[in-house]
């Protein structure tokens, strides 16, 4: 039976799987080249049924990550803050408008989940059997949970919002999802931190992993003011969000009139893309305080309820891995789970999951790895590698590749590294990666400055050979996809500092041998050469999405001025400067 996954709206994506099993997967964004790309996936769909060597129309059941017959909850909140507030009604409804008919025009938005048959009929020629509206934070649970290999846990998502639902509480047990509680618009601990993500200036949905990475740098002692009066606790595992302190909707059209800007100061303007003082640094750290306590109250009284020691986590807060560390660390849970693509993208999967379940009531495969994007063989990388002459290469066997690689980043090269399957979800984890020494402090402002071209304070994330990871970063379990943030080792601090943040901690990624046997190959090969069984790993990207294919990691490659970049077999250098075709150390 195949069942092919679909979200569209935010972060669009597929995944076709076959009898409980993930046969492909990937984020519309990376074929389209369009970051955060909300239409209607259809690439990533092309993509996903391509690799199972069918049609649409031998698909069995299409799972669609939202339910757009559940708006009736959405109508009554719109019609109540009529009633008490017209001027912010006025900007829900704007936004209600461009969400149901998609200004953009790319077959998304709620109105476009109606035709969904007609939109796939246009593209593709032919209609699946079957199409299921599912519910988004159900969604969520089967992606967190299913995916994971936990038999049975508590359940914690949060993000912006689904059909109603902002935060849920649940229960995973075999093949069961059971909601417990849930908070509702406008409670949403997803739109506070984007809120406050476009009141410091970055992008609303987009940049709330920077706020997260400036918030170390600064003083939280705000969060006591933010407690008070935008969010607040109402009772255990309770909270509210006052909107008129700080309002999502009116924020996402620049807006940011109320008491937060009042107690705060001004907003950081956008096009100021250098300059953070102490107050900039100082409310992202009270904003993170402020989540980090709230969604503590929240996961202590989950864990209360239901008794469970572990739990999966899902929904964009997911993303905030500071939370997840400390929530590990802090031993409300003894384990946890956050899947590759626990944001919107994900939904992809626990729709497909979910259905799944629904239909055969048994449980489909867990997630081990990410790696279920687009692969390309030797062939395509040298017809790419033919259209240019900028750049030279040869052709190495595996291990010749390996052995380059390492004694370059052990001279103090960066690299980038392309192998496999594309990774489905947002962090590069090996196949699609700039590769550096994390040995060398200087190297991250190298970095960020002159390859990514991104702020300074941004953190990178170290990647580390799974057996070895607690000896280097204070972890008892797995962390496949860097999804949790936690403290480095004292002794191991000034022996890595390039990927250790200010504040002491690090978001490793654990790389098993037999999920990605090149990748454990090159950590361990630097380990040989400098007794260190750590690199550090950020996204083959400048300022767009993750690259897929060989010709887009050439560009990139390009365009960035490392070192070297490793291609599936070959070995490819600037023409200008060849010297370090064959490095030595």
């Amino acid at each position: 039976m195949y069942i092919l996954g679909l979200a569209t709206m935010t972060d669009s994506a597929a995944v076709l799987m076959r009898d409980g099993h993930v046969v492909a997967a990937a984020e519309e964004e990376r074929f389209s080249r369009i970051k955060h790309d909300g239409g209607f996936p259809y690439r990533a769909t092309q993509f996903t049924l391509n690799s199972g060597g069918i049609s649409i129309d031998d698909v069995d059941h299409i799972a669609v990550y939202w339910d757009p017959y559940k708006l009736a909850y959405r109508a009554r909140y719109m019609l109540e803050t009529m009633v008490r507030d017209w001027s912010l009604f006025a900007e829900r409804f704007r936004r209600s408008l461009n969400v149901w008919s998609d200004s953009r025009g790319r077959d998304s938005g709620w109105a476009s989940l109606f035709r969904t048959k007609e939109t796939i009929y246009k593209h593709f020629g032919k209609l699946p059997r079957t199409i299921h509206f599912l519910d988004h934070h159900l969604c969520h649970m089967a992606s967190c949970f299913f995916s994971s290999s936990f038999p049975e846990s508590a359940i914690l998502i949060m993000d912006g919002t689904g059909e109603a639902a902002c935060t849920t509480w649940g229960i995973g047990r075999g093949v069961g999802l059971e909601k417990i509680n849930e908070h509702c618009l406008p409670h949403s601990l997803g739109h506070f931190y984007s809120a406050i993500t476009g009141y410091l200036g970055f992008k609303m949905l987009d940049g709330e992993y920077k706020l997260m990475g400036l918030s170390p740098y600064g003083d939280p002692s705000g969060a006591r003011w933010i407690r008070r009066n935008f969010l607040r606790s109402t009772r255990p595992g309770s909270y509210s969000l006052d909107c008129r302190v700080l309002d999502y909707h009116r924020a996402l059209r620049g807006n940011f009139d109320g008491e937060f800007a009042r107690y705060f100061g001004p907003p950081r303007a956008r096009s100021d893309v250098v300059n953070f003082d102490d107050r900039h640094r100082d409310i992202a750290a009270s904003t993170q305080r402020a989540f980090e306590e709230v969604a503590f109250d929240v996961a202590k009284e989950l864990r209360r309820h239901t008794g469970m020691t572990r739990v999966a986590l899902a929904g964009g807060c997911g993303l905030n891995c500071i939370f997840n560390g400390k929530i590990l660390g802090s031993g409300i849970f003894d384990e946890i789970y956050v899947p590759p693509v626990p944001h919107d993208a994900g939904g992809a999967l626990g729709a497909a999951m979910l259905l799944y379940v629904q239909l055969t009531g048994k449980r489909p495969e867990p997630i081990v790895h990410a790696q279920f994007g687009p692969a390309f063989d030797n062939s395509q990388i040298q017809a790419a590698l033919w259209k240019r002459s900028d750049l030279i290469s040869e052709k190495l066997d595996k291990e010749a590749v390996v052995s380059r690689a390492a004694n370059l980043l052990a001279s103090g090269g960066v690299i980038g590294w392309m192998h496999g399957p594309m990774e489905y979800g947002p962090r590069a984890l090996g196949n699609r990666s700039f590769l550096a020494d994390p040995r060398s402090d200087s190297i991250r402002d190298t970095i960020n400055a002159k390859i990514k071209k991104r702020e300074l304070f941004r953190p990178f994330a170290p990647s580390v050979k799974a057996e070895k990871a607690s000896e280097y970063f204070e972890i008892g379990q797995s962390s496949p996809f860097m999804s949790i943030i936690v403290p480095v080792r004292q002794n191991k601090r000034a022996i890595i500092p390039a990927v250790t943040h200010v504040d002491g901690t690090a978001r490793p990624q654990t790389v098993v041998r037999e999920v990605n046997p090149r990748y454990w190959d090159l950590l361990d090969s630097f380990e040989t050469l400098t007794g260190v069984p750590v690199l550090l790993n950020t996204s083959l990207n400048i300022q767009e999405p993750i690259v897929c294919s060989p010709e887009e990691a050439l560009a990139t490659f390009a365009a960035s001025g490392v070192d070297a970049l490793a291609v599936g077999d070959y070995w490819v250098m600037h023409r200008e400067n060849p010297s370090q075709i064959c490095p030595t150390i």
